[in-house]
């Protein structure tokens, strides 16, 4: 009897070395950004770097397609909108000291609307020319504009990245198409970062990065009055530091593809919010572009571009997403 306990015990201790050993020597257990447990057998998509837009450290964001193929992206800090060309050639088409500009959406006229930091909502003509502002706001805010999109309308809406966990005066605001009337749609938020509108224009997903929470939410025919409970609320929590839920963009189907900042990583979640894929940036788990900041589809098609930056350069990458993107107002 006693032998038999012996054996076992010493089974075991066996086991609990051998398992200790995988894991210290699993990926997961060497990276500088692990995955959240629960995520650790998510399906993973294969990425590809497209474009090293600069060798430095330049803070991408914002990318956009135009209707000739053109992508446009935002480097904050240094206040520059670039153009990359279907063939791969940048340039610097707008600069504005102090303006930090953002998000990017494009009107079906083809102007670019800007959201920025600064402050500031304002709209150029896609060779940089012809900034005009759009002053109007709602009890001063937005304060530190981050994302935008436009409804089939044209009606456009952005995001008020302020506010903490602690004191959340963040939110996502409705302009009318003339841009002559502002709405609160949703207040009272820790940093609204992302925003994305599904076909139809009745559901508005935000992320909000000081609760790392990724809301959905309802609306009614105004596009401004938030449905009560059906259909509203928060689907999803993301985990992990540092960084947090940044900008997303939406596909055909209704997936969410949120770009997870500070981590290098895209996590892809169904239209009700259940995570079903992700996409991890090579060289992460060293510490490498860590900055994935946002997604866009490439107009028609299932290929998604990645703004990624960090120790490593300012790069665009590129996988191949679960359905089509959206046919967004730009290309309507």
């Amino acid at each position: 009897m006693k032998r038999s306990l012996l054996i076992t015990a010493i089974s075991l201790g066996v086991l609990v070395l051998l398992n200790c050993l995988a894991f210290a020597q699993s990926p997961l257990s060497r990276s500088v950004v692990p995955l959240p447990p629960a995520l650790t057998n998510l399906p993973k998509l294969s990425v590809e770097p497209w474009l090293q837009v600069d060798p430095g450290d330049l803070f991408l964001e914002g990318p956009a397609f135009d209707r000739a193929g053109n992508l446009f992206v935002s480097s904050i800090f240094d206040n520059r909108i670039l153009k990359i060309t279907p063939d791969k050639k940048v340039a610097t088409v707008f600069k504005q000291d102090g303006l930090l500009p953002d998000g990017i959406a494009i009107h079906r006229d083809g102007r670019l609307f800007l959201a920025c930091l600064s402050g500031k909502v304002v709209a150029i003509n896609p060779d940089g020319s012809n900034m005009t502002e759009i002053k109007v706001k709602h009890k001063g805010s937005p304060k530190s504009a981050n994302d935008l999109v436009f409804d089939s309308k044209g009606n456009l809406y952005v995001t008020d990245f302020i506010g903490t966990a602690g004191d959340p005066r963040g939110g996502v605001y409705w302009y009318s198409a003339d841009f002559k009337t502002i709405k609160p749609v949703f207040q009272n938020l820790a940093s609204a970062n992302g925003v994305a509108l599904f076909p139809g224009g009745n559901v508005l997903w935000v992320s909000e990065t000081g609760k790392n929470a990724l809301h959905r939410l309802q609306l009614l025919e105004d596009g401004v009055s938030i449905v009560p409970v059906a259909g509203s609320g928060i689907p999803y929590r993301f985990v992990g530091s540092p960084g947090g839920c940044d900008s997303m963009a939406l596909d055909s189907k209704g997936n969410v593809y949120q770009a997870i900042i500070f981590q290098g990583r895209i996590l892809i979640l169904s239209n009700g919010g259940i995570p079903v894929a992700q996409v991890l940036i090579p060289g992460r788990d060293e510490g490498k572009l860590l900055r994935t900041t946002n997604v866009a589809f490439k107009p028609g098609t299932d290929q998604v571009y990645v703004t990624v930056s960090g120790e490593g350069g300012a790069w665009i990458y590129r996988f191949t997403g679960l359905a089509k993107g959206l046919t967004l107002f730009s290309h309507q």
